[in-house]
């Protein structure tokens, strides 16, 4: 049981954060480059909607046929490259036709060495390639995207709906992909910030509500014992207090109703026991705990057996009645009280007999206690011109090793019996 539940609460809730956050900033990122993807094309779009206009499409063939450049191929060349410059992003804008050799351009707007003019032709790059068919053809493509740009194709028509080839607008996405970047990192940051509270906020939370109370309640349940052994006026159940409203406080009230049922029986018990072995007019052990007292005696250590009777108990009950008779009874039981030992006990066995043991006792002290007994004016149970006189008959027997306890009590009986007899009118 080395594992904290917290522990792996935490755990739990951290992997599950983790997983959170990836799921977001995935989905959040491929959001935000799908929507400047669509920016990007729909800015080319309209460049090729426009050049559209701009092209006269029925010039096309003849300029594609003689390789020639007239006024008008001038004009219209000169309309495309102020257009492309009216716009940052436009890093391209030709318009190119396509056979088995390659790219022809018509048009192209890169004034650079890298520039075509009327008539050059360029080998398919790797991307075209995978296109080849479908551009030869005239067949529609929407774009296809390269290392820092996207070049988008818009097919040319005649006025005749026959393709003649393509406008291709070159649009970077460097920008496009700065932003990305950037935002990819405030996405990062703002959500494992945002990860990080709400952990700390749920782990509080929890600790608050559920580890904080189980801790206690584990404590208190450990400490139980103790807090009953050292005495405490009250258990660490019944100090604690918690406050939930959900099953943790359920379970302490179910904890606390065992413990209520627990100390109740136990004290039933108690009681059943203590009273199976006491009597209950006297308070001192009954005949049936004598005799289990009996098996369980140590043999071979000192022991002395006081055998006490009530003279005349009868008669008291006869003539004066069982209540003044139990007040016989109950003044016999505090006699014996005086001088009941710290090993043995004193034992009530019946009707008016009563049985005195003492354990581990020097002869000398027992021969002290036996005439301490013997002059003890508190045998005289009533005074003695009193209607019935009732006193405590006494025999007692005394060895340094005892063998056995049940013949001990025979010889204590016998002597007992003697001086009920020597008493007697």
């Amino acid at each position: 049981m080395n594992k904290s539940l917290k522990n792996r609460v935490m755990a739990m809730f951290f992997a599950f954060a983790i997983l959170l956050d990836v799921v977001c900033i995935y989905m959040n990122y491929h959001n935000f480059v799908e929507a400047n993807d669509k920016f990007s094309y729909s800015t080319a779009r309209t460049v090729t909607e426009t050049c559209n206009l701009i092209i006269d499409k029925d010039r096309l063939s003849a300029y594609i046929e003689t390789g020639r450049r007239d006024s008008a191929y001038y004009e219209t060349w000169n309309k495309l490259i102020d257009y492309r410059n009216t716009n940052p992003d436009i890093i391209g804008l030709s318009l190119v036709w396509f056979d088995e050799r390659g790219c022809h351009y018509i048009f192209d707007t890169d004034l650079t060495f890298s520039g075509a003019f009327l008539g050059d032709i360029r080998e398919y790059d790797d991307k075209q390639e995978n296109y080849k068919e479908l551009l030869m053809d005239g067949g529609e493509l929407d774009y296809i995207n390269y290392s820092g740009h996207m070049d988008v194709y818009q097919p040319m028509l005649s006025s005749y709906n026959i393709p003649i080839g393509y406008v291709i607008v070159g649009i970077s996405t460097l920008e496009a992909q700065k932003k990305q970047r950037v935002y990819l990192v405030e996405l990062v940051v703002v959500l494992t910030l945002l990860t990080l509270a709400l952990l700390f906020i749920v782990f509080f939370a929890i600790n608050l509500t559920v580890i904080r109370p189980i801790n206690q309640l584990s404590e208190a349940a450990f400490n139980y014992v103790s807090s009953i052994n050292d005495g405490s006026r009250k258990s660490t159940l019944e100090r604690l207090s918690i406050h939930t409203g959900d099953e943790i406080e359920r379970l302490f009230v179910a904890i606390k109703k065992m413990e209520t049922d627990l100390l109740t029986s136990s004290n039933n018990l108690a009681v059943a026991q203590w009273n199976s072995n006491h009597d209950s007019m006297t308070q001192l052990f009954n005949k049936r705990y004598f005799y289990e007292y009996m098996q369980g005696f140590a043999q071979g250590k000192p022991a002395a057996v006081f055998y006490f009777d009530v003279d005349n108990l009868k008669k008291m009950n006869d003539i004066c009645g069982h209540e003044a008779g139990d007040e016989v009874i109950c003044k016999t039981a505090d006699f014996l009280k005086k001088y009941e030992p710290k090993e043995g006990g004193a034992f009530r066995m019946g009707g008016d007999e009563f049985v005195l043991v003492v354990c581990n006792l020097e002869r000398e002290k027992f021969l002290i206690l036996a005439k301490t007994m013997e002059k003890d004016k508190d045998k005289e149970l009533t005074p003695a011109n009193s209607k019935i006189f009732c006193r405590i008959a006494m025999g007692y027997v005394y060895t340094e090793k005892c063998g056995s306890l049940e013949e001990l009590t025979k010889a204590a009986d016998q002597k007992m019996y003697l001086d009920k007899m020597s008493h007697r009118q």
